[in-house]
């Protein structure tokens, strides 16, 4: 070979390492992720905020995790048990590798100081969501009891759930609420570097992670309401995954040979909540005539691709709480009669709001919409308004709630107690059946430590609720994504979306 030659092919095989080494270097490191809401605040125990779980997992992490399997595993909280038969003392265990951002070790100083804000703190939402947590006794850096007002058979599953995280004591009374909500650290796998609310959040591998520094170093999350921008998104390469789009547009980026897009169950329902403190929902015929009304199977055909389930019972399909031989079927023309009971009827039609958010799960505002064209057809006019999570959140925790509110209800665990016992408890903030003769029935349910008669109790109690529709399901949800074909991603039936499981291929 000749000299010219050789250095034609060195120099092509320099330009050939140059270009792998610039394409290696162009997004190994990094994530963009096309997101359709913020977070409300950076205290994660304050809020019962679904949507934001993802974002918060990874900057706190949890103290237990409930995998597909709906069961509680070990995660900040390695070991436990109880310490007697009435379930009120429960010991655990910490990891003792854990550090927050600070650098400072996890200790069960922190997890008491977290949990005694609850106690003390009823506005905060962790104490809605333990509400029977009486004190916290330290037995050693790692170890603690905690102990509960009356028996909580749930209690694993409530600190793997909503505002269940551990906050760092000693930085959090440094700089206070304030301090905390405006630069908050976590024990998280991520760092909270920039925030720009409403718009961005960026995050950083945190290199002591006790799982290890996260594969993907840098995390930034576009925050885009609008589903068909999120499309646009990650259809341009300005995103690496866009979460909650559209179905009918998952079909089509299916076809994309540099995405994967993917419809799959998710561990919510979609219910229509009813307040009972609205003149025109305390008659029981009005009520039952919205459920038999609803076509769900031609919702989840026309939205959805026939992926989400029809439910009759508050309860996903399969979990302990569901009632598999009992069913609420379509029926327009007993929904006219039902609704003809009340004295209303096409000639004389019965008006109510109708509330839902747009864009927050997939086709919400259009499914809204369908809703109310079939009651329409029977004699009921609602007028939909559009509200975000956070304004129905608002008026839902003062009682206010002006109609009938098309909701996504959240339940990673899956139990029961966190179905029913959340939507129907009258004395609940985000509660709006308010029906007081709930409550004893509810509370002998929750202090069961039997599994079994306490699946079979609220089992009776789902069918009960949905007989007199006092929330009535809709939908198990569905959950939508759409990725880079370079990208190893997991999907989980809890919706999250944990960007240190995913790597670069």
């Amino acid at each position: 070979m000749k000299i010219w030659q050789k250095l034609a092919v060195g120099l092509a095989c320099a330009f050939c390492l140059h270009g792998v080494a610039a394409q290696a270097q162009e997004r190994p490191q990094e994530l963009k992720i096309a997101y359709p809401v913020d977070v409300p605040n950076w205290d994660p125990t304050a809020v019962t905020f679904p949507a934001g779980q993802s974002i918060y997992k990874a900057v706190f992490d949890s103290p237990i995790f409930v995998g597909g399997d709906l069961q509680a595993g070990p995660r900040q909280i390695k070991a436990w048990q109880w310490l007697d038969d009435s379930g009120t003392k429960l010991q655990v265990e910490l990891r003792d590798d854990i550090y927050f951002h600070d650098g400072s070790p996890l200790t069960a100083e922190d997890l008491k100081f977290t949990l005694d804000r609850a106690i003390e703190n009823k506005t905060l939402a962790l104490h809605g969501m333990i509400p029977t947590l009486e004190s916290v006794e330290v037995q050693g850096p790692h170890k603690a009891v905690i102990h509960f007002s009356k028996a909580t058979p749930t209690a694993l599953k409530g600190l793997a759930f909503l505002s269940a995280y551990i906050l760092p004591k000693a930085y959090f009374e440094k700089v206070g609420p304030e301090g905390f909500a405006s630069k908050p650290i976590g024990a998280g796998p991520y760092k909270l570097v920039d925030y720009q609310r409403g718009s961005r959040i960026t995050l950083e591998a945190f290199d002591k992670y006790w799982q290890g520094e996260p594969a993907i170093k840098r995390v930034i999350v576009d925050i885009v309401p609008d589903s068909s921008a999120r499309v646009a998104a990650i259809e341009s390469g300005r995103a690496d995954i866009s979460v909650q789009i559209p179905v009918r547009e998952v079909n089509r980026l299916e076809k994309n040979p540099n995405l994967v897009a993917k419809v799959y169950p998710y561990s919510e329902i979609y219910i229509l909540q009813m307040p009972s403190y609205v003149d025109a929902f305390q008659n029981e015929h009005v009520r039952k005539a919205m459920q038999l009304a609803i076509n769900k199977q031609g919702l989840s055909k026309a939205f959805y691709n026939n992926q989400a389930q029809p439910i009759s019972v508050l309860a996903t399909k399969g979990s302990p709480g569901d009632v598999p031989d009992f069913k609420i079927e379509f029926d327009q023309e007993k929904a006219a009669q039902e609704l003809a009971k009340a004295g209303y009827s096409k000639d004389k039609p019965l008006k109510i709001r109708m509330l839902s958010t747009n864009n927050t799960f997939p086709s919400d505002y259009d499914v809204a919409r369908a809703i109310s064209q079939m009651w329409s057809r029977i004699g009921i006019e609602a007028n939909v308004e559009e509200i975000t999570v956070a304004k129905y959140l608002e008026l839902s925790h003062s009682s206010k709630v002006p109609g009938v509110m098309l909701y996504s209800w959240a339940n990673a665990t899956g139990d029961p107690e966190i179905f029913t016992g959340r939507i129907l408890d009258p004395r609940l903030r985000f509660s709006t059946w308010k029906e007081p003769g709930l409550a004893d029935e509810l509370d002998a349910l929750n202090v069961q430590m039997d599994e079994e008669k306490r699946v079979e109790g609220y089992r009776a109690l789902n069918q009960k609720a949905a007989e007199n529709a006092w929330s009535l399901p809709v939908l198990q949800s569905i959950s939508t994504i759409a990725y880079k074909k370079g990208l190893n991603v997991e999907t989980y039936q809890t919706g999250y979306i944990l960007p240190q499981e995913y790597s670069w291929k």
